[in-house]
């Protein structure tokens, strides 16, 4: 059984970085599922605070996480994952999640999750939509791989965040 926490975004002087961050927050998504409706929206909130956020657009299907991708989350101040329906089917959006919520435990690298139009328990449980993406990935024998992704999913799925559960928010 999994308990339940909360990342809170620590201030700027407790989070060490050798440098000073390029961007504020690094988006982690999947792009066939928000590009064109809730991106677009968050993004314009997001500069018009005035926080400078880091999105991939270039991502090719199929390829995994590449090396400019990793190096723009470390170059990030925070991350904010958007978990939508296709995610898991994405090896690349699966790696980043990996690679952010290692960040997040052994630095502090804030996360901040916005599970949009799924449930947070699909997420943790792996249901639905991303119980299929994982019966492909082993048939594609990813082995371990798969086994990091699923604890990183599940872990996720324990995180308490931002829910936007239909097409209304946009």
């Amino acid at each position: 059984m999994h308990e339940e926490r909360t990342l809170r975004p620590l201030p700027p002087s407790v989070c060490y970085m050798a440098t000073e961050p390029k961007y504020d927050v690094f988006i982690c998504f999947r792009g066939r599922d928000c590009r064109d409706e809730f991106l677009p929206n968050l993004v314009k909130s997001l500069k018009g605070a005035g926080i400078v956020p880091f999105l991939d657009e270039d991502t090719e299907k199929g390829v995994g996480i590449r090396p400019q991708l990793l190096a723009a989350i470390e170059e990030s101040w925070s991350s904010i994952i958007v978990m939508s329906k296709r995610f898991a089917t994405a090896t690349h959006c699966l790696g980043e999640l990996e690679v952010i919520l290692e960040k997040n435990k052994t630095s502090g690298h804030p996360v901040m999750p916005i599970f949009y139009r799924v449930d947070p328990s699909d997420v943790k449980k792996q249901k639905k939509e991303f119980k299929r993406a994982f019966t492909k990935h082993k048939k594609e024998e990813r082995g371990d791989q798969v086994n990091r992704w699923k604890d990183a999913l599940a872990e996720f799925g324990n995180l308490v965040g931002w829910v936007f559960p239909s097409p209304k928010y946009r």
